[in-house]
């Protein structure tokens, strides 16, 4: 199976990860202030590029059973730099598809996750084919909050559905013709 674009932006990529990205993903899994917001508890960040490794083994695996949906970096187009991922998958045990994005610490500020939360709606709602896509966030977790906000959604407030956490609840809605 070759190396897919999942879709493009102005200044990113979104594509199938690779062992040649093992750093990159560290960069940004391997640090604290980026794991303390995802998954379920213990937040804990990558301890090791081993470790890194053995994921990036798992979602290329993963991409071969459920090619449309999945966590892919986020790559600049002007350099080929991976500055972050995004996210488009069906959250655990539920068939409502998550929409998030993990940018390197580096990285924040620049407008990435933002980019690439349009990009991965226009994905969504174009080729995939869905209805609606949420975002579950941590209620302390600003940045992202900030986000969902600029990509338009709805907030529908707090959430303890997903990963025993309590978390922010938001949705976005296919727009229907004539809107």
């Amino acid at each position: 199976m070759g190396l897919v674009d999942h879709f493009r932006t102005d200044r990113l990529t979104a594509r199938d990860w690779t062992r040649t990205d093992v750093p990159a993903a560290f960069a940004i899994y391997g640090r604290d202030e980026v794991m303390r917001w995802l998954g379920p508890q213990p937040r804990l960040a990558v301890a090791s590029l081993t470790e890194m490794g053995e994921r990036i083994d798992a979602m290329v695996e993963r991409a071969t059973t459920r090619p449309d949906y999945g966590l892919w970096p986020l790559e600049l187009r002007s350099t080929g730099e991976v500055v972050g991922a995004v996210l488009l998958q069906p959250l655990p045990g539920d068939d409502v598809v998550e929409l998030g994005w993990h940018l390197n610490p580096e990285h924040w500020g620049h407008g990435y996750a933002t980019e690439a939360g349009r990009g991965a709606v226009a994905l969504a709602f174009g080729p995939r084919g869905l209805d609606r896509v949420v975002a579950v966030v941590d209620p302390d977790n600003y940045r992202s909050l900030a986000v969902c906000k600029r990509l338009g959604m709805t907030h529908l407030g707090q959430t303890s559905e997903y990963f025993g956490l309590t978390l922010e609840l938001f949705e976005l809605l296919r727009p229907q013709p004539g809107q």
